[in-house]
């Protein structure tokens, strides 16, 4: 009998864990997908117009923080430069010709119309600017400097 309550008292409290575990990740999921919720829509917290400066690159650039909290680098619908290899998208800092910061967001997805693109907390440090490169000539064919939107 004692072998048999014993096994009773272990499934009991399996089950109770078991119950627990589960009541305790609805709660954590439920805090997790309300504070998201609390972000509201995604918004534009930074923008620029694009320069052109080995070829004509136009359009906009726009730092979007999403519900979720991630940020996106937008090109808009009207962004265009000339089709060329190995082109690249790239959050930069300059000084004169002098790179300060540089890093890769990724291969540029077309020479024209609108593309995302996820980048980390760093696209916005004051003075970004988002560049369009092209890896085979060496050389920004635009940059759009970044600056804050006030929120609404």
């Amino acid at each position: 009998m004692r072998i048999f309550s014993g096994r009773r008292r272990f499934a009991a409290v399996a089950v109770t864990a078991a119950v627990a575990g589960l009541a305790g990740g609805l709660v954590v999921a439920h805090e997790d997908s309300s504070s998201a919720l609390a972000q509201g829509p995604p918004r534009v917290i930074a923008q620029g117009k694009f320069r052109s400066l080995t070829w004509n690159t136009l359009g906009t650039a726009s730092l979007v923080r999403e519900s979720s909290g991630n940020l996106q680098l937008h090109l808009s619908h009207d962004f265009f430069t000339k089709h060329a290899p190995e082109l690249y998208v790239y959050l930069v800092k300059l000084r004169g010709q002098q790179r300060i910061f540089w890093k890769e967001v990724g291969l540029l997805k077309g020479s024209e119309g609108g593309q995302a693109y996820s980048v980390g907390s760093d696209a916005t440090k004051p003075g970004v600017q988002v560049a369009i490169f092209c890896a085979k000539c060496n050389q920004i064919s635009g940059l759009a400097p970044l600056a804050p939107v006030p929120s609404a």
